[in-house]
């Protein structure tokens, strides 16, 4: 005779339904998740302040109709036209439409602007602007300014960057406006994943809340219960300001036997 217990099933009756089996909901693959947080570092948003200048760029215009920037394979610096720009964020199509913007080494305003041809956007003094410098000099340099309408570009010579209509229609680029206005105002989007995102400043707590705080970590009775009175305020209050804060704070948790670490 075996010895195996025998087997226990759940009992089925004549008539009963099989139970409906429960479809279970796969989670999306690592290689999955990676590509959507890809994707989704790679959106075109508006950039709105100077630090989101650092990295891709896509520059643009609200002209009529809207142009970007972009150069060709000879490095000619281009006005090339678009989609309506007030239906959704545009997006580069072409590389040549990209630019590399970065801080010059040694400023917090001044920024160069490099094309995908490795190229760098400059302005001479009657306002030719080009995308042919190898090399960053001073007329390489821009200083942007937020506007109401977008950013401004100043060249080093006190010349902002503008739109400038020309005969038959067409559009040109030039650097020798005195004042900011329509024509000098850009939209500039840059991707994602390069936007500056400010950190988060801890809030500060005043004195008497430090105080409290140590009260509820080193004492060693009743961690929840801290005894102040409106006097022991009024002497750390008088402390602070005659440069004893300190002093006083180890005083008290001494006294009151609050810290288990001061004797």
């Amino acid at each position: 005779m075996s010895d195996r217990a025998p087997k226990k099933n759940k009992l089925v009756f004549k008539g009963d339904k099989e139970p409906k089996k429960k479809k279970r909901k796969h989670r999306a693959t690592e290689k999955e998740e990676r590509e959507a947080a890809i994707t989704r570092d790679q959106v075109w948003v508006r950039a709105d302040s100077l630090d989101d200048l650092v990295g891709p760029l896509f520059i643009t215009h609200p002209s009529d109709p809207p142009i970007c920037f972009t150069v060709d394979d000879n490095d000619r610096f281009l006005a090339y036209p678009l989609p309506d720009l007030d239906e959704a964020n545009p997006e580069p199509t072409i590389m040549q439409q990209v630019f590399v913007g970065s801080r010059i080494v040694g400023t917090t305003s001044a920024y160069s602007f490099k094309s995908a041809n490795g190229k760098y956007i400059s302005s001479d003094k009657i306002g030719v602007v080009a995308c042919d410098s190898e090399a960053i000099g001073g007329q390489e340099e821009w200083k942007p300014t937020i506007t109401e309408s977008g950013i401004a570009f100043e060249s080093v010579h006190g010349k902002f960057l503008m739109i400038d209509e020309i005969a038959g229609g067409g559009l040109s680029i030039r650097a020798d406006a005195d004042h900011v206005g329509f024509c000098e105002s850009f939209r500039v989007y840059c991707q994602s994943r390069f936007k500056y995102k400010p950190k988060t400043k801890k809030k500060a707590s005043d004195d008497t809340g430090t105080e409290l705080e140590n009260f509820k970590k080193f004492q060693s009775w009743e961690p929840t219960k801290v005894h102040e009175t409106l006097d022991d305020r009024r002497a750390i209050k008088k402390a602070k300001a005659e440069g004893r804060l300190a002093e006083t704070l180890l005083d008290r948790r001494e006294k009151v036997k609050a810290d288990r670490y001061c004797k």
